[in-house]
């Protein structure tokens, strides 16, 4: 059985080939391929092979499966001949942060976790927004890697804190309107409530789930990453400097008394919330990454719901879930 593991990376990562030895196990082989790479009057998929460690070039007709993400949607000729005569086991995602937020909200299960958020459509909504809360993060309504992400915080009512990275300035009331117009001008951009998930060391930090389906088709969690921003003031991806810890070690040291409360209600997003995003979207997907933040009080927010999490941690893990998954479609298939 073929399996076609499509990338916009004109060579695939080391895991990918890590990925192809796993799937050998199960008589599973894994074409590495392009979005380009993509003969649609030919109808096959021009990729890469691993053989004898080595990747070499072969042309396959359509597979029943191909294992995409959202970054490979852009190419939409491609995808939409994919979809004729394939199963994409994941979709181009859940849409922007804002409208996952006002799904979640809007069927009330999980509306406790999200934080307040609006979208910015000029200076006075971001300062309606710091009088309501004394802080705020700015962030792009699309955006990754935690790219484009800012603090503000109010001193006064005509001075303000401005964070970004791993700096900060103070802005009067006009600079924070000049900055904020030129900033809103080309990208629509989001004002959040602002969680303290910080480390007592004061560095920002926030919980990656990492989930796959498995051999039962079944959500399950690959890990859980603590990622701390020990290089910036505002955001916690690793991205933008930083490290990585496991998850009950940090939060038994932060939330000496409240870690095992914090730990079933991860067990318990990490269980529900997949399935309740399949089902309000009407899209069956294999991986997500759900961001969490948790604030001094021990209680959690979910910051972001990412269609198409990375693999930097974790691999092996990861890995495992994705090929007895690639297994579980396997024996669909035959039957």
């Amino acid at each position: 059985m073929y399996i076609c593991f499509m990338r916009n990376f004109t060579k695939p990562p080391e895991y990918v080939k890590l990925l192809a030895k796993a799937a050998k196990y199960y008589d599973i082989e894994l074409i590495y391929s392009h979005p380009k790479n993509v003969d649609i009057n030919k109808e096959v998929i021009n990729g890469l092979t691993l053989h004898n460690n080595v990747w070499r070039d072969i042309e396959i007709s359509v597979p029943a499966y191909i294992d995409l993400n959202s970054y490979s949607y852009k190419y939409k000729n491609v995808i939409a001949f994919l979809k004729k005569k394939s199963t994409l086991l994941n979709p181009k995602g859940f849409g922007s942060k804002l409208k996952i937020y006002n799904t979640l909200i809007e069927d009330g299960e999980f509306a406790k976790y999200i934080p307040d958020t609006i979208q910015i459509n000029g200076f006075d909504d971001v300062m309606k927004f710091i009088q309501k809360y004394d802080k705020a993060i700015l962030k792009p309504r699309v955006g990754h890697k935690g790219i484009g992400v800012y603090l503000i915080n109010k001193i006064n009512e005509t001075s303000y804190q401005l964070y970004f990275k791993n700096s900060e300035k103070t802005l009067s009331a006009e600079e924070l309107r000049t900055y904020i117009e030129d900033l809103i001008s080309d990208k629509v951009y989001l004002a959040q409530q602002y969680i303290q998930s910080v480390t007592t060391a004061g560095d920002p930090f926030d919980c990656r789930i990492r989930l796959e389906k498995n051999v039962e088709a079944k959500w399950a969690v690959a890990i859980h990453l603590i990622r701390i921003g020990s290089n910036n003031k505002v955001v916690s991806n690793v991205a933008q400097g930083g490290g990585v810890q496991k998850l009950v070690p940090f939060i038994k040291f932060h939330y000496p008394d409240k870690w095992e409360n914090i730990k079933i209600e991860f067990d318990y997003l990490a269980e529900y919330l997949p399935p309740k995003l399949e089902a309000l979207y009407h899209k069956q997907t294999s991986c997500l990454g759900i961001d969490i933040g948790i604030d001094r009080d021990g209680k959690i927010y979910i910051y972001e719901v990412n269609a198409a999490p990375g693999m930097e941690f974790g691999e092996a893990e990861i890995i495992n879930l994705k090929v007895d998954y690639y297994h579980y479609l396997q024996q669909t298939t035959s039957e």
